[in-house]
């Protein structure tokens, strides 16, 4: 295995591992109710794409749909997210947030704009053609790993 390999292999393991530690950190982002990092993008998800169901929101957000469930039920029981079916499709589970939910995706916001201007600025320090480089590369990744797990 070459150098090149053997570098990304372990910076990726630790990127992996550090994301993990940050999943698992929980914060109230201003609705009462202390969430991971999984669930408030959870409630991200659910917000920015209204049409997708559980099923789709799972695949979407990289989780097996039995993490998605168990998330989700604990969101709904946390008053943050309604369940229900689309007249459409009685058979597929779609969510929407409560009020509750809004002011924490709202909360999230606020809260990566006091938190992330030094992360965001960082990332500006590349060039057009590297960030392209970068994303490529992360998506290509990504679904690598998608790959892997079937």
């Amino acid at each position: 295995m070459d150098n090149f390999i053997k570098r990304m292999d372990e910076a990726m393991v630790q990127l992996c591992n550090y994301s993990d530690i940050v999943d698992e950190k929980c914060r109230d982002y201003g609705c009462g109710t202390e969430m991971s990092a999984r669930e408030i993008h959870l409630l991200e998800a659910v917000h920015n794409h209204p049409d997708l169901n559980a099923s789709e929101l799972s695949e979407k957000l990289g989780h097996r749909k039995g993490t998605f469930s168990k998330m989700a039920h604990r969101l709904e029981t946390s008053g943050l997210l309604i369940r229900y079916h689309n007249e459409n499709n009685r058979k597929a589970v779609f969510y929407r947030l409560t009020e509750m939910g809004t002011r924490a995706y709202e909360g999230h916001y606020r809260f990566h704009e006091r938190t992330s201007p030094a992360t965001y600025e960082y990332f500006h320090y590349y060039t057009e053609e590297e960030q392209r480089t970068i994303l490529d590369f992360i998506e290509h990744y990504t679904n690598y790993l998608k790959e892997y797990l079937k």
